[in-house]
């Protein structure tokens, strides 16, 4: 008994020590979180651009160029233009790329279920990482759904007929027949209709230019030092790697500090850009602006200036931005809080956040929502407000019009009678605050608008507000005269020229209506199916695919120095001009990798510029 009282007196000595130093690993953790449970919208990212890539925004319709770190929910497309190529990450698990004269389609994105539809043009999807979310790929004829970390390439006619290829994995294929089990080193060809489609199974289609840019780029992101520093929840952060450097801080422990001029601040290289849902949200133009934008917070240190904390244990949900929003200076015609110029700040660890965001406020961009204006010094307020530069804003009508090549440094007599917003930022949006940057749109994809995609797991549908509704509703809340925007049709516009493809563009074993050369129907039993020896199915030897512990100095076959892929700078981010001009006009480049045309436009040759004789693999 003696013992017994003794282990208790023990056990409830330390845990009132444990008690009493709770703050302070609290503290040394990271700041408390915001939400109790994972946002219902989910948001993705394109986190790779070469060429021209353009995105149909779902709440609009509107085509607009696409950039690195635009912000993508369901019901967005993305479409790669001729010898341009993609890759969209929906978290640091799962990622599809989407190769030339390609489309694809969201239906489906949160914490649980990802739903990718392929219109036409190949693409492939990534597991990089075990995950929990369950994947499915819809084609207009068959349903993929990837079992395991793998790598899964479909490539989709412009008639519907279906090839589909696993380099490493295994996969489900779902029809209303029946359900077929793929493994690596497999292609399947399917053709005919959803309700009766037939396939085949051959050995894996030989490795190409297109498949050897993806193991290039797999071996980039599994080899991300910036993913070891960062909680699993987390994604985006691989571009940090060789743009900064993570140090050691005292108070936070690992932080990340980017390399930048001595005058930078966050959160002032970018564009605030209207987001269904989520309101106002800070697209950065700095190539590594997702996770310090999108995670954690930022503070100022004598011994490594900005750095960036990605938080510590618990849940990190993705914001559209951590900032305080404020309203200064007079002259503020037509807003409802009165002031004529809108400022933001980064928040510090531990500083209070006042989202503008959420069911609460969702339901109010159709009914109007309340918000809160509070006269505060801001310099007092918000640790970053004191460091140098750490300020930002622009007028409040640049702010509708979405010109921010001119943000300018807020002053401290300026921020002494500021008025602090919570809640949502009573300034309507226009159609400027749909563009993600300056760029024109140059690649609409001929109309697809009627293709329908078999679906085994039908999502749950997600209601988006049109966005002239939206507007109406934010210019009642900011008490502002109608906008003369053009309301958007949300039809496809066609583009001019002939298709982009063409007959030329089909596979051996793909054409013809008859069932001969082992066409079978889904459901019914087959002999074993033929795999590829190593798994690009060629004897001439291209290089397979390894597993996911292979090691990491022999990617994929290759010794560790070759040189890693390039994507054109220019087109990968768009830097802001100096503050007192505007942004200059994005240069035109290319790209040694290109990326390749689609097989239709190859006469005599690859397209677009790269590899072999199907334009680096998209066909």
């Amino acid at each position: 008994m003696r013992w017994q009282a003794r282990s208790s007196q023990l056990f409830l000595a330390a845990a009132l020590l444990t008690m009493a130093g709770a703050p302070a690993l609290l503290r040394a953790q990271g700041p408390p979180v915001q939400n109790s449970r994972p946002p219902e919208r989910g948001v993705a990212r394109i986190s790779v651009m070469n060429g021209q890539v353009s995105v149909r925004r779902g709440d609009s319709g509107d085509w607009v160029a696409g950039i690195i770190n635009a912000p993508l929910m369901v019901e967005d497309r993305v479409a790669a233009g001729q010898g341009s190529r993609a890759e969209v990450q929906f978290d640091s698990a799962n990622l599809i790329r989407v190769g030339a004269n390609a489309e694809i389609r969201l239906g489906a994105l949160d914490h649980s279920h990802i739903n990718v539809q392929i219109a036409h043009g190949t693409a492939t999807f990534r597991v990089l990482r075990d995950s929990h979310v369950q994947v499915e790929l819809d084609t207009p004829t068959v349903s993929v759904r990837p079992a395991h970390i793998g790598v899964y390439r479909i490539y989709v006619k412009e008639d519907g007929q279906t090839e589909i290829t696993v380099r490493l994995g295994d996969a489900e294929i779902y029809t209303p027949r029946g359900t077929e089990q793929m493994q690596a080193g497999q292609t399947m060809l399917a053709r005919g209709t959803q309700a009766d489609p037939e396939f085949r199974i051959v050995p894996a289609i030989a490795i190409d230019e297109w498949d050897r840019w993806n193991e290039q780029r797999d071996h980039e992101l599994l080899s991300s030092q910036s993913y070891r520093n960062v909680p699993q929840d987390v994604y985006g952060s691989e571009g940090m790697d060789g743009n900064g450097r993570w140090v050691n801080d005292p108070t936070y422990g690992s932080v990340w500090s980017p390399t930048v001029d001595p005058d930078w601040a966050p959160y002032q290289d970018g564009r605030w850009v209207w987001e269904d849902w989520y309101g106002w949200t800070w697209v950065s133009n700095e190539p590594w602006g997702w996770a310090p934008y999108h995670y954690g917070r930022w503070f100022y240190a004598a011994s490594c200036g900005w750095c960036w904390y990605p938080g510590g244990f618990g849940p990190h949900y993705w914001s559209p931005a951590l900032v305080a929003f404020f309203g200064f200076g007079g002259g503020g015609v037509g807003l409802g809080f009165g002031f004529g110029n809108i400022g933001w700040v980064a928040l510090a660890p531990f500083e209070v956040m006042h989202p503008w965001w959420g069911p609460g406020f969702y339901g109010g961009f159709r009914g109007g929502v309340g918000i809160g204006v509070t006269n505060v010094n801001i310099l007092a307020s918000y640790r970053n407000a004191r460091v140098a530069n750490g300020v930002a804003g622009v007028s409040a009508a640049d702010f509708a019009a979405g010109r921010f090549h001119n943000v300018s440094r807020v002053g401290g007599e300026q921020m002494r009678s500021a008025g602090l917003v919570r809640g949502q930022l009573p300034v309507a949006p226009t159609a400027a605050n749909l563009r993600y940057s300056n760029r024109a749109v140059t690649n609409v994809p001929h109309s697809s608008e009627n293709v329908r995609f078999f679906s085994h797991n039908q999502a749950s549908p997600v209601q988006r507000v049109p966005f002239a509704e939206q507007q109406r509703a934010m210019q009642q809340l900011s008490r502002q005269p109608a906008a003369s925007t053009a309301a958007s049709t949300g039809a496809w516009r066609r583009a001019e020229g002939p298709s982009s493809s063409s007959a030329g563009a089909t596979r051996p074993g793909m054409s013809g209506s008859s069932r001969d050369g082992g066409w079978q129907r889904f459901g019914e039993p087959r002999a074993a199916t033929p795999r590829a020896t190593a798994y690009g199915g060629s004897a001439s030897g291209s290089s397979s695919y390894r597993s996911y512990s292979a090691p990491a100095g022999n990617y994929g076959g290759r010794s560790s120095g070759q040189q890693p892929i390039r994507i054109a700078p220019s087109v990968v981010r768009e830097r802001s001009a100096p503050r007192t001009e505007a942004h200059s006009a994005p240069r035109t480049s290319s790209s040694s990798g290109g990326g390749g045309g689609h097989v239709a436009h190859s006469s005599g040759g690859g397209g677009g510029g790269g590899g072999g004789a199907h334009g680096g693999g998209h066909r």
